[in-house]
């Protein structure tokens, strides 16, 4: 099944609109969490992803929460700062949503709480093969110098993100631990009465009965998006080359000859390789 992401016009038309929050996901990436997005959306949920905070520009607020969390810089989180970068949502999900279990089950009281797992091995493949492989990509520094205002943010944000859950190591010694230990912060954070934790295996049943939907009839949605997760980082790697030479001031013949080399492959070729 494809990944179904919103358009820049469908994510600032939502914001517009007055949502409760219902659905807090705390489960970690990699862990069937599209699957459950889809399914989730099937219900009639509007999910906060990913490609939301890119297109709304809340890396840098997302940066302040982990902070002041994490670093005692600045004031932590409530429900005023929650509501800022949620309004118009009513699920939330991913990091670094997932790192204030205890803090949005404090904001939100009549919210649920799906706690999405997978066995340790097999998710630290996936990640190996998507986050962790594009962090890895050797660019991104001198693009998050050359371009501060848009991948520097993003970038600064993702380090320090993955500086918390395992210190940039990526390897499995690493972050295993580090991904056993979140679930078991999750599990003491929420009440247990407001906590389900569920594998994408059990499908609708579970599922629906904790949330007092009806199962659909159809098959619950299974959606690989590696593919294009590398795709997507790809087209953002791109994005932030074009705004690099642009800030560089090397001129439109500079910018047209990156563009074409993004398009004719040149880029891809070379991301598969790095």
């Amino acid at each position: 099944m494809a990944v179904g992401y919103r358009t820049p016009e469908e994510i600032k038309e939502l914001v517009n609109q007055d949502r409760s929050m219902k659905v807090l996901i705390m489960g970690m990436p990699r862990s069937g969490t599209m699957s459950l997005v889809a399914a989730l959306k099937k219900l009639g949920y509007t999910p906060y992803d990913f490609a939301d905070r890119i297109t709304l520009s809340h890396h840098g607020l997302w940066t302040d929460a982990l902070r002041a969390k994490y670093q005692g810089k600045g004031e932590p989180w409530g429900r005023k700062e929650f509501d800022r970068v949620f309004k118009g949502f009513d699920c939330v999900l991913d990091v670094p949503c997932t790192f204030f279990p205890g803090e949005l089950a404090a904001a939100y009281p009549d919210a649920l709480t799906i706690l999405n797992t997978r066995a340790p091995g097999p998710w630290h493949r996936s990640m190996s093969q998507t986050l962790f492989r594009v962090f890895s990509w050797p660019s991104w520094p001198l693009l998050a110098r050359l371009d501060p205002s848009f991948i520097g943010v993003w970038y600064n944000h993702c380090r320090l993100t993955w500086q918390i859950f395992c210190n940039n190591d990526y390897s499995a010694e690493s972050c295993i631990p580090a991904y056993q230990r979140h679930y078991e912060h999750v599990r003491e954070a929420v009440p247990k009465d407001r906590l389900l934790e569920w594998e994408v295996a059990e499908g609708w049943e579970p599922l629906c009965k904790f949330l007092g939907k009806e199962a659909p009839e159809e098959d619950f949605p299974r959606v690989n998006d590696t593919e294009f997760f590398v795709k997507a980082h790809g087209w953002l790697w791109g994005y932030g080359v074009v705004k690099a030479v642009m800030n560089l001031g090397i001129g439109t013949l500079a910018i047209g000859g990156t563009w074409y080399l993004y398009k004719t492959g040149f880029v891809a070729s070379w991301l598969s390789r790095a």
